[in-house]
């Protein structure tokens, strides 16, 4: 199995194009030592493509939100952060600012109204594990990846 997280990230924007017009800026929100780096080459893509200027931090912590960003938050933890500095701001996900969490679970389903996810299919993933599993196979398929949009966006 493999992800191809430049690919995906530039593809999700696309698809979310519409959403994404309303902002100005998007952040992308990572730690360079954990996570894969293609997520900033596919927003920076992104960006050129269609004109949005955007940057990169390390974390949420502790960050003022201006209104017109888009963060793009890949651990909960800064996602949890940010939704606090939301709410000492008076800000709304979706309203004055957007976001978009990496990997979708139930909890982002319903937090805040909805926060709008990118992420893996992990029930394909699982069937194509299983499938390569069965056929005693070593393979490298990408798997396919989903943006919920949801009111956070």
């Amino acid at each position: 199995m493999a992800q191809n997280f430049e690919k995906d990230t530039y593809e999700a924007l696309v698809y979310g194009l519409e959403y994404l017009r309303k902002y100005r800026r998007i952040i992308m929100v990572q730690k360079d030592v954990k996570e894969s780096v293609e997520r900033n080459t596919g927003l920076r893509i992104f960006c050129t493509d269609y004109d949005f200027v955007h940057h990169y931090i390390g974390t949420t912590r502790n960050r003022t939100i201006k209104e017109g960003d888009v963060f793009m938050v890949v651990s909960d933890r800064d996602l949890v952060d940010l939704l606090k500095q939301a709410a000492l701001q008076q800000f709304t996900p979706g309203k004055e600012f957007g976001i978009i969490s990496y990997n979708d679970t139930p909890l982002k389903e319903i937090l805040a109204g909805g926060i709008t996810t990118l992420s893996t299919d992990f029930n394909q993933m699982g069937k194509t594990m299983a499938s390569l599993l069965n056929k005693k196979s070593i393979e490298t398929i990408e798997n396919p990846w989903n943006l919920n949009i949801r009111k956070s966006l």
